[in-house]
């Protein structure tokens, strides 16, 4: 949103996050060669604490001393490793949710990339007239990627 001032705009920052916003902006920047470990940066406006994930220590490392030393960030940061990366995840959410018919031989689940578990989650109403199967097809794929949860 932005306001007029005088003869041009002035952006306004009506949740208080444009700073932080900006400065993740310029991690997020900072960290671009690293995509291939990005497991997902996660921010808690609450706390105002920035959670660098990675996958490998050694991308961890570069990281910190990105963040640390060469280009420091007045964010608070904390440092993770996980298993897999945001892109991964992604890819795999995408295809299931986008093919689930053919994997399933139904539809009914909803999910999405939960990047703070570090999983895919799928969600599926217990009551669903194809429950059982959607359960099954989930079992079946025994993907330690995925959560599925239960609702209803």
């Amino acid at each position: 949103m932005e306001k007029k001032v005088g003869g041009g705009w002035l952006p306004l920052d009506i949740t208080g996050d444009a700073r932080y916003s900006e400065e993740r902006d310029r991690i997020r920047a900072l960290l671009q060669p690293l995509r291939a470990y990005n497991g997902a940066m996660l921010w808690d406006f609450e706390a105002a604490t920035l959670t660098i994930q990675m996958t490998t220590e050694e991308a961890l490392q570069q990281a910190r001393l990105l963040l640390l030393v060469t280009s420091p960030t007045w964010l608070r940061v904390l440092f993770v490793q996980v298993q897999y990366s945001a892109e991964e995840l992604r890819e795999l959410s995408s295809r299931l949710l986008e093919h689930q018919p053919a994997w399933t031989g139904t539809s009914g689940l909803g999910g999405g990339v939960d990047y703070s578990a570090n999983r895919v989650g799928l969600v599926l109403d217990r009551n669903h007239p194809d429950a059982a199967t959607l359960i099954q097809a989930v079992n079946n794929l025994n993907d330690p990627r995925i959560n599925l949860e239960l609702y209803g």
